[in-house]
């Protein structure tokens, strides 16, 4: 036989309708085959080269099984088994066909069929997936009145299946999109185009992904489409993150730039739905062009929603996959930036397939060597630890109720005893067959291990001190709290302690000397104390003990007496003997006092007799120290006489660029300048102002002045200075900042964008919905807020998600021990690249020496300051360094 794929005469025109051949020829770049009973009756010129045949005769009455492998069940083999009934419509798979020298190619087949006297035909469509995925070229649609809403859910179920196959398989992108383009245009209307289009973040635009029924010259003209209003449907849906339903694209204000264009084309509404992820990152949009003027019905949004959620998990997984292979060391620099693993599984229990990133968070080496889910884990818990059973856990729960589970936060416990937390979402695969069947689950987990471990050391930072380890300020209130409310009238005594002569260690064998002795005076305090008792070191060298379940002031003085007995011993510093006292001061609830801000008080007021009696001793409260109520008294009156006379003044310390080493900013720090008296520095008036609120208007005279000084040296030097400014929380609490902050800049003509406010963490922990409206006009005004001392109050991750925070500061208790401690480098690049993936910039305060400027710029951290570059300095110094600065 001649090679050829043309049958003979009598075998045309007995068996097939008239117009079978012309039918063929419109699909002549596929490969064809012809089935009757199963078996081959004719093929095409293509469809006898694919096989690998020489002719026709080769393959005639081959049967389809023979050629053709499934690797799971579907409607296209289970029509060729049965094979007997006319197809409504053509049916779609991908498959494996099996050449006639036994090599394996990945082929697409579509499945048509026309009656044959009483038997059907089939004809098979098979082409090569290295060339290109069949479009919709012979999609043979049955009459409106049988396409029932039925069959186009089955149709819709069954084409998210076959996509979630794909991705799972790590099929291209490119062809999964334009395979989601092909299956949507057979589901919607036949006047329907579908185009994807993707979001490129660096350039802001939204370049062309997928568009395969599209006209060539139309393709070139919606590629490279910008963002934003009147930039075709795509444009304003990814800027606003909503869906945009255009139904008459002439007449539409969005298509007012552009809307020549798709008329041009016969093109008269468009339908485009942003593609988000679950974490609402965007990442391009679906665009449904229609020849004809209509809206969506609600199936027709139910399918495109799923399709967008469908295309949103292929180009993720893609995006999580390539970033993975090419930035690594990158990922794991920043701690909130998440890897997705991908896993399918079978209601057995069987691991069907298994993304490179989930066998890494797993610690799976092969997919065969896991096998069942529960091979690769020996326990899973919960988020309160307590276990799951197999048979409750995600996956099975999915099984047995159809219904997805999205953000569940777990512990997996692997087989080498390792843990890793997992946000999980599991998604039913449903079987094409039975619409409450699920054949699979498809889980999506995100390893959030190491951010955990990154709250919890900011946790433990929050509530300790980063040098003894103690607990801090904030962890003593919280028990001094807890234990006054929980007392049943037993008595609760505070301690206050302060080293005597410490200041001489500092100044004579340098800060490094003392910070060792501090850790050493923690110890010998801890030794001290019962299990029961709480020390905490409040700063500097103030210590504070917790005394509970105590029944004499015996007690109180025996633990006195044991504290300054072990103070006696001399400390050894570098081969050196430092010799310190101890000065002691309690109070006892309830006589003293019934909260604990008032215990603490008294405590410290007992503590100040102690040192003037002689220091190393202990005194109790008594009534007497109400004396120093009086000095209390005064002080408030010199205050209010300052604000009145005008004996504030402002110093400033710059703030430098890193890279460029030039000054940017500066922070306004307050000192108090009393007549025939030396400065008194901002620790000893500040903290009793905002007690007895005249932090009010002394924050107020600050920022005016601060703004005046700053618009001053914008004009004089021609620069973006930036003028920070520290905001109390008593401040903040003012309902009338907001406009009092405009009203200064007005008044002095500062940019909005010259001005940022620094507060303090203890701010955040106040009513969130009051914070919420003060944040939101601050922000509305244009001025920036910073994060003061980050790290070192309740730090919370939660916190920089739900405030607009623009600047974290990282205080210097970090830097000071940078690079010689580990821990203090690792916690600091975690808050550097934190606050990179989260859009802030970053401040480092109390810069000392080159080797820690080095680092920081390194680390990628944008400003400092400290004294390596400069002190705090009067107005008039500051404006001489400025000079200098800017022309060095």
């Amino acid at each position: 036989m001649n090679y050829t794929s043309k049958p003979s005469h009598s075998f045309n025109e007995v068996i097939y309708p008239a117009n079978w051949l012309s039918l063929l020829e419109q699909y002549a770049q596929d490969a064809s085959y012809v089935l009757i009973d199963g078996v081959i009756v004719y093929a095409s010129k293509l469809g006898i080269e694919l096989l690998r045949a020489k002719n026709l005769n080769e393959i005639t009455g081959m049967r389809w099984a023979s050629f053709l492998q499934f690797s799971h069940p579907n409607q296209l083999k289970t029509h060729l088994q049965a094979g007997a009934s006319v197809l409504p419509q053509a049916i779609a798979e991908f498959c494996q066909l099996k050449t006639r020298d036994s090599h394996l190619l990945d082929v697409e087949v579509r499945l048509h069929s026309f009656p044959v006297q009483r038997n059907t035909a089939y004809v098979l469509r098979v082409r090569h997936l290295q060339t290109q995925p069949i479009a919709k070229s012979l999609h043979v649609r049955a009459p409106r009145e049988f396409a029932t809403a039925n069959s186009l859910s089955h149709e819709a179920l069954h084409h998210e299946k076959e996509i979630l196959e794909m991705i799972a398989l790590d099929n291209p992108l490119t062809q999964i999109l334009q395979d989601v383009c092909d299956r949507m245009e057979r589901l919607l209307d036949n006047a329907s185009v579908c185009a994807i289009m993707l979001y490129d973040d660096e350039r802001q635009k939204l370049k062309l992904a997928a568009a395969p029924s599209m006209e060539a010259e139309f393709l070139n003209e919606i590629d490279q489409i910008e963002i934003g209003l009147n930039q075709w449907s795509c444009g304003p849906a990814i800027q606003s993150g909503k869906i945009k339903i255009v139904d008459n694209i002439s007449k539409s204000d969005l298509w007012s730039k552009h809307k020549h264009t798709p008329v041009r084309y016969g093109y008269q509404s468009c339908w485009s739905v942003p593609i988000k992820t679950a974490f609402n990152t965007l990442l391009g949009t679906v665009d449904i062009y229609h020849r004809a003027l209509r809206v969506p019905s609600v199936d027709e949004q139910t399918l495109i929603m799923d399709a967008m959620h469908v295309i949103a998990l292929a180009i993720d997984k893609k995006n999580m996959e390539h970033s993975l292979a090419t930035s690594e060391d990158r990922y794991r620099s920043v701690v909130n930036n998440l890897t997705e693993g991908i896993m399918v599984i079978a209601p057995g229990g069987q691991i069907l397939t298994c993304n490179p990133s989930a066998q890494r968070i797993l610690k799976i080496s092969s997919v065969e060597a896991a096998g069942r889910r529960h091979r690769y884990f020996s326990r899973i818990f919960r988020e309160d630890g307590s276990e799951i059973k197999i048979g409750d856990d995600p996956a099975s729960v999915v099984f047995r109720t159809g219904e997805a589970i999205s953000n569940l936060s777990i512990g997996l416990q692997l087989h080498d005893q390792s843990v890793v937390w997992l946000l999980v979402n599991v998604q039913p695969i449903h079987s094409q067959h039975h619409q409450n069947k699920n054949e699979a689950v498809l889980i999506s987990f995100t390893d959030t291990t190491e951010i955990r471990e990154t709250e919890r050391q900011l946790q433990y930072i929050a509530t300790h001190d980063a040098l003894t380890g103690l607990p801090n300020r904030h962890q003593l209130q919280q028990r001094l709290s807890y234990a006054l409310s929980h007392s049943y009238n037993q008595k609760v005594a505070v301690i206050f302690l302060d080293l005597d002569r410490f200041k001489n260690v500092n100044d004579t064998a340098g800060h490094a000397a003392g910070d060792g002795l501090l850790c050493d005076v923690a110890k010998r305090l801890s030794s001290c104390i019962r299990a029961t008792d709480m020390l905490a070191r409040l700063g500097g060298d103030e210590f504070v003990i917790v005394v509970e379940e105590f029944t004499t002031a015996q007690h109180l003085k025996e633990l006195a007496e044991r504290i300054l007995t072990k103070m006696r011993e001399p400390f050894v510093i570098d081969e050196n003997q430092y010799h310190l006292g101890t000065s002691i001061g309690i109070s006892v609830f309830p006589h003293d006092g019934e909260d604990g801000p008032t215990l603490l008080r008294c405590a410290d007021s007992a503590m100040y007799l102690a040192k003037e009696l002689g220091r190393n001793n202990y005194q109790f409260f008594t009534s007497e120290l109400m004396i120093r109520a009086q000095h209390r008294y005064a002080l408030e009156r010199n205050l209010r006489r300052a604000l009145v006379e005008d004996e504030f003044l402002l110093y400033y310390q710059a703030k430098i660029n890193l890279e460029t080493q030039k000054i940017v900013g500066a922070e306004a720090l307050i000192r108090w300048q009393m007549e025939d008296m030396a400065i008194v520095a901002p620790n000893e008036f500040i903290p009793f102002a905002e007690e007895i609120g005249l932090i009010v208007p002394i924050g107020r005279w600050v920022l005016a002045q601060a703004a005046r000084h700053a618009q001053q040296w914008r004009n004089e030097y021609g620069f973006d200075f930036k003028i920070s400014v520290n905001i109390s929380p008593k401040q903040f609490q003012d309902p009338n900042l907001p406009s009092f902050i405009k009203e200064v800049l007005d008044d002095t003509g500062l940019d909005a964008q010259a001005l940022q406010l620094e507060i303090t963490e203890g701010l955040l922990m106040v009513e969130a919905d009051h914070l919420s409206s003060v944040f939101n006009a601050i922000k509305d005004l244009g001025v920036s807020i910073s994060l003061d001392d980050f790290g070192t109050g309740f730090s919370s991750l939660s916190y920089l998600q739900r405030f607009p925070i623009d600047n974290l500061k990282i205080d210097r208790s970090f830097i000071r021990e940078i690079p010689e401690n580990q821990d203090s480098v690792v916690l600091t690049k975690a808050i550097i690249a934190m606050s990179s993936a989260l859009g802030m910039t970053v401040t480092a305060e109390g810069v000392e020496n080159l080797e820690q400027m080095d680092f920081l710029r390194d680390a990628g951290c944008q400003e400092m300051q400290g004294f390596y570059f400069s002190k705090p300095i009067s107005v008039e110094a500051f404006s001489a360094l400025l000079q200098k600065n800017l022309q060095a």
